[in-house]
């Protein structure tokens, strides 16, 4: 893999899913992502290991969905509960949000139900479109393992891993692919608004030709230049709390383009649902407390965590001002939960 940040490209190790190939090149980059995690939030791959024509071929097939008649796109409505289906709506929330400019077809991980959704859209057949989509899948969730192992070892835990241990091995995934088509307003129209995910961390092919997603840096918003061979790597609200904000979670939003349409692919990395989410003991004393109250992510599903569009508002156990402050007042504006 390579890192691209702060306009360098450096290269990284193949990593497995179970262990970081120690090498003596390892350790700066490692230091790297620590370092992109700690002040942007965010940073992007090359050399990620995932294979262009698995790309272009699940990019292909779902651009196939978004060509079908309006009404049939609408048979496939994610039902409440759902990780898989058609909406333009948060992954857990109602399918419908009549408030942005976009629309997605979501599939869960490890259960896509993509064979299904496909014979809903195509009753006579579309050879490939489950098969493609299930690839994409599996090779999004391995290199969200590799990506977290990385981010752990930048905390720099002299190998005590007790508590990351359940991210490092397990989580559930979904997989969702984003329609923007083109906008006669795009400076007035939304498609997605400020908002920081609640996930793990999230991985976005962005493609190589129209912008769109931008993230937010000290106060202002940066562009994040598409390229098809880059993997965009978002560090999430979980990620935040677990680290006791060590590692920043990006304020991030997608706008739409004036001339032409926009399809991204984004896999979001849920962690284990009935684990206690909480700050690392490495990261608590009597001189930083942990700042976020404990939660499972069974509670947040069945609504006993609020404001979970930024987990962070409605966990905080101390009042503070600053950066962390702003995005949260900032994202928590939006009328809804969105990935």
């Amino acid at each position: 893999m390579t890192l691209i940040a702060g306009g360098k490209t450096i290269q990284i190790v193949q990593v497995s899913p179970k262990r970081l190939i120690q090498q003596q090149t390892s350790r700066r980059i490692i230091t790297e992502i620590a370092h992109a995690c700690k002040t942007w939030g965010a940073f992007q791959l090359v050399n990620h290991g995932i294979q262009p024509h698995v790309i272009e071929r699940a990019r292909a097939k779902a651009c196939g969905v978004f060509e079908l008649p309006n009404e049939t796109r609408w048979k496939a409505k994610r039902s409440p509960g759902s990780l898989s289906g058609y909406g333009n709506g948060a992954v857990i929330a109602d399918a419908v949000n009549n408030e942005i400019a976009s629309e997605a077809i979501t599939f869960g991980y490890p259960n896509s139900e993509a064979d299904v959704i496909a014979s809903i859209f195509w009753p006579r057949g579309n050879p490939g479109f489950s098969a493609s989509i299930d690839d994409y899948n599996e090779e999004s969730h391995e290199l969200a393992l590799k990506v977290v192992r990385l981010m752990v070892e930048g905390l720099e835990l002299h190998g005590n891993l007790a508590h990351f241990q359940p991210y490092l091995t397990e989580h559930f995934g979904v997989l969702r692919i984003n329609n923007y088509p083109a906008s006669e307003h795009p400076t007035r129209d939304i498609g997605l608004p400020p908002h920081i995910d609640d996930t793990l961390l999230t991985i976005v092919h962005q493609g190589c030709e129209v912008e769109g997603l931008q993230v937010k840096k000290d106060g202002q918003w940066v562009t994040v230049p598409p390229r098809g061979d880059v993997m965009v790597v978002l560090v999430a609200a979980v990620c935040q709390v677990i680290t006791n904000d060590n590692y920043k979670a990006v304020l991030h939003r997608a706008v739409p383009n004036r001339d032409k349409a926009r399809l991204s692919m984004v896999y979001s990395a849920y962690p284990p649902a009935n684990i206690f989410i909480t700050a690392a003991p490495e990261f608590v004393s009597p001189a930083h407390p942990p700042l976020y109250k404990p939660f499972t992510w069974s509670e947040y599903l069945s609504g006993q965590v609020t404001h979970i569009l930024n987990p962070i508002d409605g966990l905080q156990t101390v009042e503070r001002e600053g950066e962390t402050q702003n995005q949260t007042s900032e994202s928590s504006e939006s009328s809804s939960k969105l990935d």
